[in-house]
């Protein structure tokens, strides 16, 4: 078992702690991932007599994903625009008519196999993410998540 799991009840309590963010009405909405998660082996499953072993850690948050219904199985959406400029990317995904309630919005996390998620509200026409990338391109980290 890869001691690199995630457990799944950790993720979600750490999800609710920090949703989303109203600034002042009509401003945009800003989601906050959890910036770190702590890691923990899971032993679920094992056959009697087997534990497992590994380190406790944390994982550091790579990017925001936004996905078409809940993540489960599925993959991430394209955003509509991106743009680079330098180590900074950013990209912009638009909604029809603000249809966003069937979007939802995902955190990544490095070398993690699960993905904390949640739903978007209704009525959100654009969601812009910034992210850090490092010299190869790769997202290092999210800087920001905002909507409107």
């Amino acid at each position: 078992m890869d001691t690199r799991l995630v457990a799944l009840s950790l993720l979600l309590a750490l999800a609710g702690t920090r949703a989303a963010a109203r600034d002042a009405p009509g401003a945009a909405t800003r989601f906050h991932c959890p910036g770190r998660l702590a890691q923990q082996p899971v032993a679920d499953g094992l056959p009697p007599g087997w534990i497992v072993r590994g380190p406790a850690g944390e994982l550091r948050l790579q990017r925001a994903a936004f996905y078409d219904g809940d993540p489960a199985g599925l993959g991430t959406r394209p955003p509509d625009t991106t743009r680079r400029n330098g180590l900074v990317e950013t990209s912009t995904w638009w909604f029809a008519d603000g249809a966003s309630a069937g979007v939802w919005l995902g955190c990544v996390y490095r070398d993690a196999a699960a993905v904390v998620a949640r739903p978007l509200p209704d009525g959100l026409r654009q969601c812009t993410t910034v992210l850090r990338l490092t010299a190869l391109g790769d997202p290092v980290e999210t800087l920001s998540v905002e909507c409107r």
